[in-house]
């Protein structure tokens, strides 16, 4: 895994990264609370511990609906931290990262269209972008000056 010291058009574009995945975030789990807000209350009423899945014979596949999308929100809040965490110390993330947001929201749009996944895309396009841009500027930093 490389990383690469930051340019300026970089450290942006993982500013704009980041500030869409926290956005993302927020307006998913905002999103959650309306649209599975029965299931959570359910619960929340029947004590929290083993009220998602109580009987796997017997599922609540409400209850695991709004439990799994509201699971993925402090995941895609911890990505964009990790994008300000790298602007913060002038480096990129590696393009695993971009390449593994952006198979994922291809999968889920391919897989379910009328979704959010398609907010995901434009800032695993930018984490590429960055780490590319970080990469090329690194190659030419690296090369030896030609003597005149």
């Amino acid at each position: 895994m490389e990383t690469f010291e930051i340019t300026s058009k970089s450290s942006t574009m993982l500013k704009v990264s980041g500030y869409w995945l926290i956005t993302t975030t927020i307006i998913h789990v905002i999103v959650g609370f309306l649209v599975f807000r029965e299931p959570l209350a359910e619960i929340a009423f029947n004590g929290w511990f083993n009220t998602v899945a109580p009987d796997p014979f017997n599922p609540y596949f409400d209850r695991e609906d709004a439990f799994w999308f509201m699971m993925v929100a402090p995941f895609i809040f911890i990505i964009g931290q990790l994008c300000f965490w790298a602007k913060s110390r002038q480096m990129t993330l590696p393009a695993f990262l971009g390449w593994t947001i952006l198979a994922t929201a291809t999968v889920g749009c391919f897989l379910e269209p009328i979704s959010a996944f398609w907010l995901l895309i434009p800032p695993s396009l930018l984490i590429l972008s960055a780490s590319r841009q970080a990469r090329i500027q690194s190659a030419k930093s690296n090369q030896p000056s030609e003597m005149l």
